[in-house]
């Protein structure tokens, strides 16, 4: 008698590490890249552009809507201005200033064990000393 045969599950999928902000929250702007200094705030849709903000700008989380992965938006509105418009998640952050991840050290090679002396093999594996 064989084994009853199932059918194969599909793998599950790949979960992206995104941050969540919580409505009535703060956090302050991310600017994507080094270069870009600023953000641009867009409207309901994504679509049409309505101010921009700087790198570092408090904001209070207003709304969001989710979307998969790295697309969800949040409704913002910059503390000191009064700017209004969506962001990416992408583009917040928790802290004012961005948090640089450690730099990793060269990965070294593993200390060898010191050498037997002549003629001594240890204990071996299933073997009374």
């Amino acid at each position: 008698m064989g084994f009853p045969r199932r059918p194969m599950s599909a793998p599950a999928p790949v979960r992206m590490r995104v941050p969540v902000f919580a409505v009535g929250g703060r956090a302050f702007v991310a600017c994507e890249n080094e270069r870009a200094m600023s953000v641009t705030l867009t409207d309901d849709g994504g679509k049409g552009a309505l101010s921009s903000l700087g790198d570092g700008t408090h904001v209070a989380i207003l709304a969001w809507r989710p979307g998969p992965g790295s697309t969800t938006r949040y409704q913002v509105r910059a503390i000191d201005s009064g700017n209004e418009g969506w962001l990416a998640v992408g583009n917040l952050r928790r802290t004012a200033t961005p948090v640089v991840p450690p730099v990793v050290a060269a990965t070294s090679q593993p200390a060898r064990p010191a050498p037997a002396a002549p003629g001594d093999l240890g204990s071996r594996f299933g073997r009374r000393s």
